[in-house]
């Protein structure tokens, strides 16, 4: 597999509690398990507001979110994209949920991946089998 281009953008004044080397590890260990090659990902961050006027724009949906993933390649072309993570929201979760914080942007970030390399959750079924990739991959970053 070839090595992409990560970046992570902060646009919040909140903390973001992992580092690119961590996102690059998650990126790595997607790729190899889902036999999928990423060339570009982008994870920018970005507050209730920010979320809000995203959601509203490009999805027509008028509330606040965790994520909104952009895929901007084909089916099988390598995988390239930008995932806007409301860390406000994912803060609300991790307490609402009784999770870790990183724990909780970590699932974000890897549902926002799994996107792109092409699951859907657009029903029961197919969130249980997301939620069950996600906390495969969180035990993974966890255990590494």
């Amino acid at each position: 597999m070839n090595k992409g281009t990560f970046e992570i953008f902060n646009q919040t004044a909140e903390s973001i509690p992992f580092g690119k080397e961590e996102l690059v590890y998650v990126i790595e260990l997607i790729q190899e398990r889902e036999n999928r090659n990423f060339y570009r990902v982008e994870v920018v961050f970005v507050d209730d507001n920010e979320i809000l006027e995203i959601n509203s724009r490009y999805l027509g949906h008028d509330y606040v979110t965790d994520i909104i993933t952009f895929p901007y390649h084909d089916d099988n072309a390598p995988v390239e994209g930008t995932l806007f993570c409301c860390i406000t929201q994912i803060k609300r979760q991790s307490q609402e949920l009784n999770t870790r914080f990183k724990t909780e942007v970590l699932r974000v970030v890897i549902h926002g991946l799994l996107h792109l390399v092409g699951h859907v959750d657009t029903t029961d079924f197919q969130r249980d089998q997301m939620h069950a990739l996600e906390n495969k991959y969180i035990k993974f970053f966890q255990d590494s």
